[in-house]
């Protein structure tokens, strides 16, 4: 019975681990030192996928393990714009279609500090750029994105460097879980533009709306002139 115990104690410690959280980044979610469990082998198995609360090693400093959220996966287009109200976090999934608006009801507070992006890399900008994600590379960011290290300072994550899935908080208890993550839901604004008849059809507006006008004042001044 001891050896059996033995096995199942090693066998499951080294399937998962526990993580201390440590510091502000992912306040709206998660709060400093609270504790997880997080699966090692959760990855032999698949792809880290978009919601992820993932541990990982950041490409600028191997000695640290940091906490993110992934937001973008290989094959995505993604787009941060600041000048829209709130910041929209924009993704074609797969590189195709319309963009998509990530909601993300866990944010602690309005987003407005490195609120741009992306550069070559991932890395934040002064402008709206979008950044195709390429195979083997993830976009993470932490959930208080004013106070958070992640994609937008040190670039795109390697496959390689991300460690576990954290899947359940288990302390303090009166938190229990982790919550829910983050939804698509198509841009309406992008739409106007996405495909080319759209895109004719919204720039053909202003010259009809001016000839209306034009034959209505045409009409009005005939009207006039058949009373005078």
């Amino acid at each position: 019975m001891v050896i059996i115990a033995l096995v199942l104690y090693v066998a499951i410690w080294s399937a998962l681990q526990t993580v201390r959280v440590d510091g502000e980044s992912m306040v709206g979610t998660l709060q400093n030192n609270d504790l997880l469990l997080a699966s090692k082998i959760s990855y032999y198995f698949g792809d880290p996928q978009r919601g992820d609360i993932v541990v990982l090693i950041p490409p600028t400093d191997p000695t640290k393990d940091f906490i993110k959220r992934v937001i973008g996966v290989p094959g995505d287009t993604l787009e941060i714009d600041g000048a829209q109200t709130p910041t929209a976090l924009l993704i074609k999934p797969g590189g195709g279609g319309p963009w998509q608006r990530v909601k993300e009801p866990y944010l602690p507070e309005a987003w407005d500090t490195m609120n741009y992006c992306c550069l070559p890399g991932g890395t934040a900008s002064s402008v709206a750029e979008a950044i195709s994600i390429p195979a083997g590379e993830y976009f993470v960011m932490g959930d208080n994105r004013n106070k958070s290290s992640d994609s937008r300072s040190f670039g795109l994550v390697p496959r390689k460097n991300v460690l576990a899935k954290a899947f359940v908080r288990v302390l303090p208890f009166a938190h229990f879980g982790l919550g829910g993550g983050p939804t698509l839901v198509t841009d309406p604004s992008a739409l106007l533009f996405d495909t080319p008849a759209a895109a004719a059809v919204v720039l053909a507006l202003p010259g009809g709306a001016l000839l209306s006008w034009r034959r209505r004042r045409r009409q009005r001044h005939r009207a006039g002139a058949a009373r005078a």
